[in-house]
């Protein structure tokens, strides 16, 4: 179980034993690639004390394509769920 802490509140994460490695590897490198020792978040902004954001994450990843066609669509609530049903899978 993993203690995750977003707008001053406290969550709890149950993390599949497979995916355990994976997690561990990020915590064991995270200094290497410039993530503060303190910053108590997994998915850590680099150089800050504060969570890495997906939504601002795509932003900025959608704005390095700019003739992207339709990039609401990697927006949107649809492909959120599309993507949450194939993880599952």
């Amino acid at each position: 179980m993993v203690n995750v802490a977003r707008n001053n509140v406290d969550a709890f994460v149950l993390v599949p034993q497979d995916a355990k490695a994976g997690l561990d590897a990020l915590l064991k490198y995270r200094s290497d690639v410039g993530v503060q020792e303190g910053n108590p978040y997994i998915f850590a902004r680099m150089l800050s004390e504060t969570p890495l954001y997906a939504h601002g994450t795509l932003r900025e990843i959608m704005s390095m394509f700019p003739g992207l066609q339709k990039p609401e669509d990697v927006m949107s609530a649809s492909l959120r769920k599309y993507v949450a049903t194939v993880s599952q899978v």
